[in-house]
C-alpha cells in the first residue's frame, strides 16, 4: 500500500490535519491503534424519551468537555464552519466545599464562574470529531492498525510497518505525520535511522496530557441539585473527587461529574467498583439522598489506557509547558512532521493545541513538497 501522506494517529489531531490534506488535494492514510476514532475525545452516549416519547441521545464527555472560542480561534473557526451548537457550562447557584465526611458542606451562594466563559457543544466533543471526519474518505482511515516501526530508505520514502488483527502489513509514504502523544510516540514506534537521542529524551520526558487523570460522570433523572439553588459545582478536601461539575447535556438526562482526585496507582489498586461506590457516597454527602440515586454511571481512567498513557504517565501536576524543541522541529527535513497537542507551543494540552500543531505540521510539510519539487526540477532541467 503507498500514499503520499501517512498520519498516525486519528484523534482530533490526525483527523484535522488529515481534512488540510484534503483541501490541498495531498493523498493520505490515517493509521489508527484504537478500535474507533477520537483519541482522547471520547462522549458517551445515552438514550432517553423526551417530552415527545422520541428518543434523544445526551452525550457525556468522559474526555475533555470544554472549549472557550473568545481564546480558541481555531475551535471557533470550526464550529461556525460546521454549524455546531455551542452552550455554556451551567455555573448559576451556590459552590459549595467539602472539607470533613463528618460535617456539612460550606455552602457559598455567589457561586463560581470562570472567566472566560467556559462552553461546551451540544453533542459532546465528539460531534468535532464526527464533523471533521464525514468531510474525509473513510476508506483512507484505518483503525485496529498499531504502527511498530518507521523505516526511511535513501531516496526519504518512509515504509511503516504495521500490526493488524490479519497481521503484519507495510506502508510506503513521501512523509509522515505523527499525531500521537510524544512520550507514546517515543516508547512504542521503532525508527530507522533511529531519532537523534536528544528529540528522544524531549518525548520522553513531556507528560501526556489527562493520561494521570480519571473521570467519574453520575447520571441522573433530572438535576435537582438546579432546584437546590445548587450550581452542581463543587471541591472536596476529601475525595475521591476533587472537582465537580455539572455536565448535563441540553438533551438527555442530568449528570454531575468529578476529577478523581486520587493517584493511577491507587485508583488500579482499589478497583473500579470500590471507587465508584466512594464517589457515590461523596455525592450524596455534598448534595443530598437524590445523589446516591443514579440511573447509571461511568469512570474512565486514562492512565490505564495503552494507547493514551505510559508508565511515567501515572503522575500529573499542574499543566506541563508543551513544545517542540529545535530538534524535533528539524526532523521535518527528513519528512516527518510531529502534530498532537503536546506539540503545541501556545494551547499545548487543549483542543485548541490539537489544532494548532496540525495546522503546523501541515504548514512544514507543504514547504517541504515545494522544496523537494524544486529540487527535483532542477535535476530533470540538468539532465
Amino acid at each position: 500500500m503507498k500514499t503520499q501522506v501517512a498520519i498516525i494517529g486519528a484523534g482530533l489531531s490526525g483527523l484535522y490535519s488529515a481534512y488540510l490534506l484534503d483541501e490541498l488535494g495531498i493523498d493520505y492514510v490515517i493509521v489508527e491503534a484504537r478500535s474507533r476514532i477520537g483519541g482522547r475525545v471520547l462522549s458517551h452516549k445515552m438514550n432517553a424519551a423526551d417530552d415527545a416519547g422520541t428518543e434523544a441521545a445526551g452525550a457525556y464527555d468522559l474526555g475533555p468537555s470544554w472549549i472557550w472560542p473568545e481564546i480558541n480561534p481555531r475551535l471557533k473557526q470550526l464550529v461556525e464552519q460546521f454549524q455546531l451548537e455551542v452552550f455554556a457550562q451551567h455555573a448559576s447557584g451556590a459552590y459549595v466545599m467539602e472539607t470533613s465526611r463528618e460535617l456539612p458542606v460550606n455552602r457559598y451562594n455567589n457561586g463560581f464562574v470562570g472567566q472566560p466563559e467556559s462552553m461546551r457543544l451540544a453533542g459532546g466533543v465528539n460531534a468535532l470529531i464526527e464533523a471533521i471526519s464525514n468531510k474525509l474518505n473513510t476508506q483512507h482511515i484505518h483503525i485496529n492498525a498499531q504502527v511498530e516501526r518507521i523505516s526511511q530508505d535513501g531516496d526519504g520514502l518512509s515504509t511503516l510497518v504495521i500490526q493488524t488483527a490479519s497481521g503484519q502489513q507495510k506502508l510506503q509514504a513521501e512523509q509522515v505525520i505523527t499525531a500521537m502523544p510524544l512520550r507514546l510516540l517515543g516508547e512504542t514506534i521503532e525508527f530507522f535511522p533511529s531519532l537523534p537521542s536528544a528529540v528522544l529524551q524531549q518525548f520522553s520526558a513531556t507528560p501526556t496530557w489527562m493520561a494521570a487523570h480519571a473521570k467519574f460522570f453520575a447520571i441522573y433523572d433530572q438535576a435537582f441539585w438546579r432546584e437546590q439553588g445548587l450550581s452542581g459545582s463543587a471541591g472536596s478536601r476529601v475525595g475521591p473527587l476533587a472537582e465537580i461539575h455539572d455536565a448535563s447535556p441540553q438533551v438527555g438526562q442530568a449528570a454531575l461529574f468529578g476529577f478523581v482526585g486520587i493517584d493511577a496507582a491507587t485508583r488500579k489498586s482499589v478497583g473500579e467498583k470500590v471507587l465508584k461506590q466512594a464517589a457515590i457516597e461523596q455525592l450524596t454527602h455534598i448534595f443530598g439522598a437524590q445523589a446516591g440515586k443514579p440511573i447509571a454511571v461511568e469512570l474512565l481512567d486514562w492512565s490505564q489506557q495503552v494507547f493514551t498513557a505510559t508508565k511515567a504517565d501515572q503522575a500529573q501536576g499542574g499543566h506541563p509547558r508543551y513544545g517542540l524543541s529545535s530538534g524535533a522541529q528539524a526532523l521535518s527535513q527528513r519528512g516527518l512532521f510531529i502534530a498532537g497537542t503536546e506539540a503545541a507551543a501556545q494551547y499545548g494540552g487543549y483542543l485548541e493545541g490539537a489544532l494548532e500543531a496540525a495546522q503546523d505540521a501541515i504548514s512544514k510539510l507543504r514547504s517541504h513538497r515545494e522544496m523537494s519539487d524544486f529540487r527535483s526540477l532542477i535535476v530533470m532541467t540538468k539532465q
